[in-house]
């Protein structure tokens, strides 16, 4: 089961998501589901730090992407950051209607 929880703050803004868990939809190395989220969360680390120069603390590991947005974004840079993290979490959701059972997705509102 992949587990991705989205971290929200009073504004709605996304300042933190993890993705944890594996799929099993196949084989490691053939898994698509895996594969799919696995791209999606981290594409959108590469597009806040090479397209808006924001500095995201993050860490990666086997089964494990933990992404945690800078506090000192600028107004214009947190708007695009808005529209790429909410098209990630499309993203998300697309893929768990398609597999139900193995996605779960997650919000939190944190201060």
């Amino acid at each position: 089961m992949i587990r991705i929880h989205i971290f929200r703050n009073q504004q709605k803004d996304i300042v933190k998501y993890t993705v944890d868990g594996h799929a099993n939809a196949d084989k490691h190395g053939k898994d698509i589901v895996c594969a799919a989220i696995s791209v999606l969360a981290q594409t959108m680390i590469l597009g806040v730090h090479r397209i808006l120069s924001a500095e995201p603390e993050w860490k990666s590991e086997s089964g494990e992407l933990i992404c945690i947005l800078p506090d000192n974004i600028s107004i214009e840079n947190r708007k695009q950051i808005n529209a790429l993290l909410e098209t990630m979490v499309l993203g998300f959701d697309n893929i768990r209607q398609q597999y139900p059972d193995l996605i779960k997705i997650y919000t939190k509102e944190v201060r």
